[in-house]
C-alpha cells in the first residue's frame, strides 16, 4: 500500500508518520495514528476489534483492550473532526469493529471533480470555481437563495475544498453550515 493516502482534504503519510488537514499539521499520538493507518489502508472494509488488538498490541500485552480501542477511535475522530452520530470517516459496526468510509486517493490516481445541479453534471477545472447568481461566475445558479458570489470550490491534487464567500443565506454541506474551508467528499450535498 502507498505510504501517502489523501482523503477529503487530509493527507495521511505513513512514511513521515504525519496527518495534515485543511488547516495544517494535526498531532496524533502513536496508537490513534496506528489505528488510522490500519483503517485507511483498507477503506470500506470492516476491521474487527480483534484485528485492531492484534495490530496495535499483539498477544503479549495485557490491558483493557476495549477501553483502549474506544479511546484511540475517539482521538482519531477528534483529529478528523468526525461526528460519531453522522460519521464521514470512521463508521462503527456495533459489536464488530470499524470501517474507514472516506473515499481515498493514492498518488498517481486521476481526479475528476463534478458538480451536479438539477440533473446537469458540470465538470470543475483545477483551481478555484466560483459559484453564484452572477452571470460571470464559473457556475451560474440563477436562484433567489443564491448570492451573486456565493461560494468557491478549490480543486487540486489533494481534493476539493468548499469555502463560503460571505453569502447572505450561508453555504451548507450535508445539512451543516460551513463557517470555514470545508473538505468535500464524493457525494457531498452542497
Amino acid at each position: 500500500m502507498a505510504s501517502r493516502i489523501t482523503f477529503a482534504g487530509f493527507v495521511l503519510d505513513a512514511s513521515a508518520y504525519t496527518l495534515t488537514g485543511p488547516s495544517g499539521s494535526i498531532g496524533l499520538e502513536r496508537l490513534p495514528m496506528e489505528l488510522l493507518l490500519l483503517l485507511a489502508r483498507c477503506p470500506g472494509t470492516l476491521v474487527s476489534r480483534q484485528e485492531i488488538r492484534s495490530a496495535l498490541w499483539g498477544p503479549e500485552v495485557h490491558i483493557e483492550h476495549d477501553a483502549a480501542i474506544n479511546t484511540a477511535i475517539r482521538k482519531v475522530r477528534q483529529a478528523l473532526g468526525d461526528d460519531p452520530a453522522q460519521p464521514r470517516f470512521v463508521q462503527t459496526v456495533v459489536g464488530k469493529g470499524y470501517r474507514f468510509a472516506a473515499d481515498i486517493r493514492l498518488p498517481g490516481q486521476d481526479l475528476r471533480f463534478t458538480l451536479t445541479f438539477k440533473g446537469r453534471e458540470i465538470l470543475l477545472a483545477n483551481g478555484d470555481t466560483v459559484i453564484g447568481r452572477d452571470p460571470e461566475a464559473h457556475v451560474c445558479i440563477d436562484e433567489p437563495s443564491v448570492s451573486r458570489r456565493h461560494a468557491t470550490i478549490l480543486t487540486s491534487a489533494d481534493g476539493a475544498m468548499l469555502r463560503d464567500l460571505g453569502s447572505r443565506n450561508g453555504t451548507f454541506v450535508d445539512g451543516r453550515r460551513v463557517d470555514a474551508p470545508t473538505p468535500l467528499v464524493n457525494g457531498a450535498v452542497v
